[in-house]
């Protein structure tokens, strides 16, 4: 094998690559990537099983020049290394006597052992099923809205995920960790009758969030147990988790007996004050008692610190007053998802969660339960 490229699109796709693997994998060959050219284009595979990365750079997208065919299996560190470190805009991979890799510039070259090529399992990319086009930047929007009530290592399985839904024309993004729920909807621009009910798991969400900075075109390609998400020329295909997602829509209460209208960062600044640990690093839980005409926010950490504050910058609508507790670090985090929006939050009782959603824009809905002091 022997082609030249520019440096920063190969730096930038096996960085990506890279990322998948899994230094202890059982497997020594899924800790390699693997590196194939055709006549025409450059393929860059790695997996850790569960989840496979796919990239293919041609002339167009990477100025790649192929001299001869060939594939490689190589473990990325040294060459990443190396690539993050020259000035030259292109470089030459050459294969060597069989085992080893040369990475050539103007002025250098690395030599780096290869791995056994035949030993790098045949992964296949799936492109057919049902797909869906979603802006890259409302999902990447979706992901930090929602990521952060999704305990990986839930004992549920099915928990340590995203629920992707599509009814009623309407696609939705759950997740919760039981004490906490986020859903995002978002409308297809396209009526259809598909109904789709999957859960993609937090690692798969955690590399997209990873990719899906500079994308252009970002697509959704379901089919049986496995999801393909389409992030321009780069492909990444998961595993679902199997089992079906708890309904979690009855914990949105539909009545109130109070609602709260305020500003999400003007509240924030406040909470932040709350957010004390002690000497477990266990988060504090925020007491709020609240009225008509102010909120006395409370914080007490055993035998270290006690904190209380008044917050009177909302609009009221109610006919009663309450006292309920929640996990600072989940309201904080629940709020933070609305940016600087104007935010309802309202209550039903000191046993029930608290909703929070946008006070414009409805599409984004969390709910934190309360917990006890």
């Amino acid at each position: 094998m022997r082609l030249s490229i520019n440096k920063s699109v190969l730096l930038n796709e096996l960085t990506k690559a890279s990322k998948l693997i899994e230094v202890k994998n059982v497997n020594p060959a899924l800790q390699g990537v693997y590196i194939e050219a055709s006549f025409d284009k450059l393929v860059i595979i790695s997996s850790n099983t569960s989840t496979s990365f796919k990239a293919e750079l041609n002339n167009e997208n990477s100025d790649l020049i192929i001299e001869q065919p060939g594939r490689i299996l190589v473990k990325p560190k040294f060459i990443l290394e190396l690539l993050r470190k020259l000035d030259s805009e292109f470089v030459t991979l050459s294969t060597f006597a069989e085992n080893e890799l040369e990475i050539i510039t103007e002025k250098s070259s690395l030599k780096v052992s290869i791995l056994n090529v035949d030993e790098f399992p045949l992964i296949g990319f799936v492109e057919n099923g049902l797909e869906l086009s979603i802006d890259a930047q409302e999902f990447k929007t979706t992901l930090s809205q929602t990521i952060s009530s999704i305990n990986e290592w839930n004992q549920k399985v099915v928990l340590t995920g995203m629920n992707l839904k599509i009814k009623d024309n309407k696609l939705s993004f759950v997740t919760t960790d039981l004490f906490r729920v986020s859903l995002k909807e978002i409308s297809l621009p396209e009526n259809t009758n598909e109904e789709v009910d999957i859960i993609i798991p937090y690692k798969t969400l955690i590399e997209l969030r990873n990719l899906i900075d500079s994308v252009k075109v970002f697509k959704i390609i379901i089919h049986d147990t496995n999801a393909t998400f389409k992030l321009d020329n780069d492909l990444l295909q998961s595993t679902l988790i199997d089992g079906r997602y708890p309904n979690v829509h009855s914990a949105f209460p539909t009545t109130h007996e109070i609602k709260l209208e305020l500003k999400a960062k003007t509240l924030l600044k406040v909470l932040s004050r709350f957010e004390l640990t002690n000497d477990q690093n266990i988060t504090s839980v925020v007491n709020l008692e609240i009225n008509q005409n102010e909120i006395i926010l409370k914080t007490t950490i055993i035998e270290t610190a006690k904190y209380e504050e008044k917050f009177t910058e909302y609009k009221y609508e109610g006919t009663t007053n309450l006292n309920i507790n929640f996990n600072t670090k989940y309201l904080i985090e629940a709020i933070r998802t609305f940016d600087d929006q104007l935010i309802h939050l309202t209550f039903n009782s000191q046993n029930k969660p608290v909703l929070i959603t946008g006070a414009q824009k409805r599409d984004l809905k969390q709910v934190v339960l309360p917990t006890y002091a």
